[in-house]
């Protein structure tokens, strides 16, 4: 069996996790399958993946439940230990079109953001951003929907 680098083991195994908890498996029963795999890492590293993992799927559709103009409460932000520049990510749903007769594209876009912000907050500063994003940048935006949010517990230092 090949030899596969530690950082990759770890993306196979977090690919993995939401089937895993689909299937009701215990952490103790997957991480059996990933070593049968030659896929195992880290005992505490793999269960803060798998809390982490277990956390963001328990609280996956609370946006649907949030008005647009209200900022949701910090108990629905899924927490995660990855590290990101700022404390709040936000995923959107973006559809645009480079022009009024194109297919229309969809794309996920990722906010961060210091402070809580509201769908509708979002989703504007996703609409003011999007000459700079755009993919291509002369595309033309014509709906953005917030997903998913999430909360980081550790933040990268930025600065001097």
């Amino acid at each position: 069996m090949p030899l596969i680098a530690l950082g990759l083991r770890r993306a196979i195994a977090r690919k993995m996790m939401p089937k895993a908890l689909k299937a009701g498996m215990s952490v103790s029963s997957f991480r059996g399958l990933l070593r049968s795999k030659g896929l195992s890492y880290r005992w505490t590293t793999l269960l803060g993946d798998w809390r982490t993992k277990f956390n963001i799927d328990a609280k996956k559709d609370a946006i649907k439940y949030v008005r647009k103009d209200r900022v949701p409460s910090p108990k629905f932000f899924a927490g995660v230990d990855d590290k990101f520049s700022k404390e709040y990510i936000y995923f959107a749903n973006t559809r645009s079109r480079i022009h009024p007769d194109a297919p229309i594209t969809e794309q996920v876009v990722t906010f961060l953001s210091d402070k809580p912000l509201s769908a509708r907050e979002v989703e504007e500063e996703i609409t003011v951003e999007w000459p700079e994003w755009g993919s291509p940048k002369e595309s033309l935006l014509e709906e953005v929907e917030v997903t998913d949010f999430l909360r980081t517990t550790y933040r990268v230092p930025t600065g001097t």
